[in-house]
């Protein structure tokens, strides 16, 4: 399997992070949420637009601060501006955040294809190599030939028949082989893109992260705010990491601790090597078998794992550093209730039901170790997913699901400030970035 290295991102969050913009939990920028439930493709327009949105907003509260620069009696509005421009800087890094891990899904999904069309190519360029060697040991016979060597008119129609089939066949391998370069030279186009877009907008929130350091710096009541509010991060953040210690301890193995330091991001990187060597053998095994006619049962867990939410693709937090810090997982918002889709086949082996605590909130209610009621689903081979924050559970441990299983409906149990589900894929217990995995359609 072709992997990015998809790592950038959550370095200049650690960085951001360390100014306190927030509070730990799965958390997310409502005002973006996409509700298209009809499509069935990601649409960078609402980032686009909310992007363009806030920096208008911006733009006119930095008229506002300079207006008030030499007025000492507008110095209450100045400040009032400033503490609004620090809210727009942190609402811009929260829609940055949601709109580079889209670009990481797309970029992963894109090399998946590349790889999967080079492989294609190569394999159509061997077959028709072999078909040369062929032509070549049992000479080409022409029209010509065949007609004077026919015993009849019959046997002359035929054999042109037979002749014209094969023409025809080698026709469609170069035509098939034609297309497959050009697919492949597309999507690497569109990958160079993507990169580049991925490659700008991480330049921005190295800028905004930049501009909230400065804010901070011009303002004594903000920095009054900034102290009160890590403070406040740092008891949340202990409290929580002592929760989810215990719940990890609880479940013997399953999960691996994280500790929301410099080293998570390491540890993520080396267990994401083993998985994508793991993968790529996985892969190697079940191809090997469609070539070989064997039809695999929908249980078969073929480790392509689909999105969990159909409908419903906007991302509001990745994986990676985040307000002291570190999340594990793939935050999508919705609805209250929306279907929860297994991502791929396997068995349930945890689930909790026992939190009631659906509601938005600042910490965490104690349940389920922060992700309320969720589910665990065995995919065989040290691969699970786990899906969180769920308003309902509609399979039990030990239930077989296959992939595309209805298995929950989205809430905003345990530590959750609204309804999303929290998506993770981890292998050997250590989380990987779905983003570099998961797949649409």
């Amino acid at each position: 399997m072709v992997k990015m290295k998809l790592c950038k991102r959550a370095a200049a969050f650690a960085a951001a992070a360390a100014l306190g913009f927030g509070l730990f939990s799965d958390s997310f920028t409502q005002p973006v949420i996409v509700t298209e439930a009809e499509s069935e493709s990601f649409d960078i327009t609402s980032y686009a637009e909310r992007l363009k949105e806030i920096s208008e907003e911006q733009e006119r509260l930095d008229s506002e601060i300079e207006a008030a620069e030499d007025d000492i009696k507008k110095e209450t509005e100045k400040q009032k501006a400033i503490l609004k421009k620090i809210e727009s800087v942190n609402e811009k890094i929260e829609v940055l955040n949601s709109y580079m891990t889209q670009l990481e899904i797309e970029i992963s999904a894109n090399k998946r294809l590349i790889a999967d069309k080079k492989q294609e190519i190569d394999k159509g360029i061997e077959d028709f190599k072999k078909r040369l060697r062929a032509m070549y040991l049992a000479g080409d016979e022409s029209y010509t030939s065949v007609i004077l060597n026919s015993s009849d008119f019959y046997d002359i129609l035929m054999r042109m028949e037979l002749v014209k089939r094969v023409a025809d066949h080698d026709n469609k391998m170069i035509d098939d082989l034609i297309a497959a370069k050009e697919e492949y030279e597309a999507a690497q186009e569109k990958l160079e893109e993507q990169q580049a877009e991925y490659d700008k907008q991480y330049e921005e929130l190295n800028n905004q992260k930049k501009e909230l350091d400065e804010l901070y710096d011009s303002s004594k009541e903000a920095k009054k705010q900034l102290q009160a509010q890590k403070k406040k991060l740092e008891e949340q953040n202990q409290a929580y990491l002592e929760e989810r210690q215990q719940f990890e301890a609880d479940l013997s193995g399953i999960l691996k601790s994280s500790y929301g330091d410099s080293s998570d991001e390491i540890m993520r990187e080396a267990a994401e090597l083993s998985a994508n060597s793991a993968l790529e053998s996985l892969h190697e095994y079940y191809e090997n078998l469609i070539e070989e006619g064997e039809e695999l049962s929908e249980e078969e867990c073929q480790y392509n794992f689909a999105w969990p939410v159909p409908g419903h693709y906007y991302v509001s937090s990745g994986v990676g550093e985040r307000w002291g810090s570190y999340h594990t997982g793939m935050d999508i918002t919705g609805a209250k209730g929306t279907e929860i889709r297994a991502s791929e086949s396997g068995t349930v082996i945890r689930v909790n039901t026992s939190c009631e605590h659906d509601y938005g909130k600042e910490e965490s209610c104690g349940c389920g170790g922060g992700y309320g009621n969720y589910i665990i689903i065995d995919h065989g081979n040290e691969f699970i997913t786990l899906y969180g924050h769920l308003t309902s559970v509609d399979v039990e441990a030990g239930d077989t699901v296959k992939k595309g299983d209805l298995i929950g409906r989205m809430g905003s149990t345990g530590f959750s400030t609204g309804d999303h589900l929290h998506f993770e894929i981890r292998y050997q217990g250590y989380y990987l970035n779905p983003a570099a995995y998961v797949s649409i359609g």
